[in-house]
């Protein structure tokens, strides 16, 4: 299936997609491995090894396990892995699940985690569990498996160099016909080392990332090397969790302040035609009105279930609203298999169907205010579409630039100019090992 741009401005500045942080960590990998290689090349394998690995236990690791959670456990459990156990939390709204299914194997699956539901309970927390502390356990054999490659490699590298330097000082310096002459010590064995490498999914990543954080801090092969994952991973906490969320908000309130323009839709709903028409014809204004009715607007501290269940039934019931048009655009609502329908099974989190709805609506007035003023549908539009996608490039260039180039610069810029020897330690720490054991000497 093809991509639009919208789709991809839209997946960019989410901060629920795991793209975002694919792309950040790429770049930053980038630009530690180049960092690493112009320190020496040895450095620069360990760095492309561990930064490659990292980002796919990283970022497959967590999707994967649940993936096989789900054919396996889930599969002999003869349960239904696709239903979201937050729709258990609230029994009524259980019920609706049921009543609304799209088709009759979707009930009958739902009819059969209503009468397993502890177990289900159990499995839906276990596959959370699992799949984090197996991510989190490959992530530390890689470590391992990384570490024991590298030392090989260096120790292969220092003996191939030691044994052609001194051929090269054999042939210029003959030895004399004695016969009494001692011969030079036999190297000795180095032995052989094992060689052989191996429900809100960016929170998820925060457990996973965490773990990996302080793995390398604790298991760093000398103060060089700490200082390195130091800086690297804090900046990586800082830019894939937390800046990126600020920028964007200093972005949609600047574009609020100067432009009186609301970005904070995604851009798969800003360049759709639909919004277009909507907005054109005000046909937006009567899905705004039938949603008021049903009495939405105070569900976080309801006292009763009364106002989520009125909303839930208006979901189903007025597949034609604005709203709940939108709402499947911005996927806060699944539908099932390409129909009109809502897949029940998928989770509904019903305070982000009215904040949509209050970003439609405060959409709806800067757009009444510019045709007042005389600015066209198009011109609205395309001026939304300008300062959408320039606060998509501006969020994610920041963040690139401060993974991919200052945290990289620091670390380098303190190996040549400050560190007395900027020579990769572990190849200095494996040398002096060998040359102390009389394998090599200087």
């Amino acid at each position: 299936m093809l991509i639009n741009a919208a789709q991809v401005y839209s997946l960019l500045g989410s901060n629920k997609s795991l793209v975002p942080l694919l792309v950040k960590d790429s770049f930053s990998s980038l630009g530690m491995v180049t960092s690493s290689y112009i320190t020496g090349k040895e450095e620069g394998a360990d760095r492309l090894i561990d930064e490659v690995g990292t980002e796919i236990v990283w970022l497959g690791g967590v999707p994967g396990y649940k993936w096989l959670f789900d054919k396996t456990v889930f599969k002999l459990a003869r349960l239904d892995s696709k239903f979201d156990a937050r729709n258990l939390k609230n029994k009524d709204i259980f019920q609706k699940t049921i009543e609304y299914a799209p088709d009759d194997k979707v009930k009958k699956s739902i009819q059969n985690i209503e009468s397993k539901q502890q177990l289900f309970k159990k499995l839906a927390a276990s596959k959370f569990l699992v799949s984090t502390t197996l991510a989190i356990a490959s992530y530390i054999i890689l470590t391992k498996l990384k570490q024991k490659y590298t030392k090989k490699q260096i120790e292969k590298h220092l003996i191939d160099e030691f044994n052609t330097q001194k051929a090269r000082t054999k042939q210029q310096n003959p030895p004399a016909d004695n016969k009494n002459q001692t011969t030079a010590p036999a190297f000795k064995s180095l032995g052989s080392v094992a060689e052989n490498l191996a429900y809100n999914s960016v929170k998820n990543m925060w457990i996973v990332d965490g773990a990996i954080t302080t793995e390398r801090l604790a298991d760093s092969r000398s103060p060089q090397e700490f200082f390195g994952y130091a800086v690297k991973e804090g900046f990586s906490l800082c830019f894939l969790y937390y800046a990126g969320g600020k920028i964007q908000s200093l972005l949609e309130n600047r574009a609020l302040k100067k432009h009186n323009r609301s970005i904070a839709l995604e851009s798969t709903i800003l360049e759709n035609n639909y919004i277009k028409k909507i907005f054109s014809d005000g046909s937006v204004k009567d899905s705004f009105k039938m949603f008021d009715k049903i009495k939405s607007a105070s569900l976080k501290n309801s006292k009763t279930q009364k106002d989520a269940l009125e909303l839930y039934d208006f979901l189903h019931n007025n597949p034609e609203n604005a709203i709940v048009k939108t709402a499947k655009q911005a996927k806060i609502i699944t539908s099932y298999k390409g129909t009109d329908k809502i897949d029940t099974r998928a989770y509904i989190d019903l305070e982000e169907i009215e904040k949509l709805k209050n970003s439609l609506e405060e959409l709806y007035k800067q757009y009444t205010d510019s045709r007042k003023k005389g600015e066209s549908t198009e011109e609205f539009f395309k001026s939304l579409k300008k300062l959408k996608r320039s606060a998509v490039i501006t969020n994610i260039g920041s963040c690139i630039l401060a993974l991919g180039v200052l945290a990289p610069a620091i670390m380098l810029v303190k190996r040549k100019l400050f560190d007395r020897d900027s020579e990769f330690q572990t190849k200095r720490e494996i040398r002096d090992k060998l040359v102390k054991e009389g394998v090599i000497s200087l």
